[in-house]
């Protein structure tokens, strides 16, 4: 396989694992798509990288941690004893709440409330031996279209 047509496919697929033709041997690749970046997490005492879309920046203020731009932002804080499971639970437990999707690290969900639906998501990611909660800032209701690339951004992240 031509080393252009391989670093198109990766840069289509953005995060894969492809195959080389050359010698058969498995790389974990994980391209960065056009109108996104890899930002370091270290200005929120977080020693990872995530892929962003561009100008999003990870940001402390008056000890509440963001990773934020246009039309994007994500708290984050320490886990403490929440995990994934037990939101899930949380979720099934509650009717007025609703689970729309799961990954690897993350869950959307619907919720009313006062009337009103509205998605959030919410992911929990371990980072050197420390869970953090990443989650929508939860001030105006979001729409799926408007928290999945929030969610899709907490999955790159990539302890360094």
């Amino acid at each position: 396989m031509n080393n252009a047509i391989a670093l198109a496919i990766v840069a289509t697929l953005g995060c894969t694992t492809f195959v080389s033709a050359q010698n058969g041997t498995t790389t974990s690749t994980t391209a960065v798509p056009a109108g996104k970046e890899r930002i370091s997490l270290a200005a929120i005492e977080i020693n990872a990288t995530m892929i962003v879309p561009t100008g999003v920046k990870a940001i402390e203020e008056t000890y509440s941690y963001y990773i934020s731009g246009e039309n994007f932002v994500i708290s984050v804080e320490s886990a403490y004893d929440m995990t994934l499971e037990k939101l899930k639970a949380e979720i099934a437990a509650n009717p007025d709440k609703k689970l729309l999707s799961t990954k690897a690290h993350s869950v959307i969900f619907k919720e009313t409330m006062m009337g009103r639906e509205m998605v959030h998501f919410e992911s929990y990611v371990e980072i050197d031996g420390k869970l953090y909660r990443f989650y929508d800032k939860r001030v105006s209701p979001l729409t799926i279209e408007q928290v999945t690339p929030l969610c899709e951004a907490v999955e790159t992240i990539q302890p360094l």
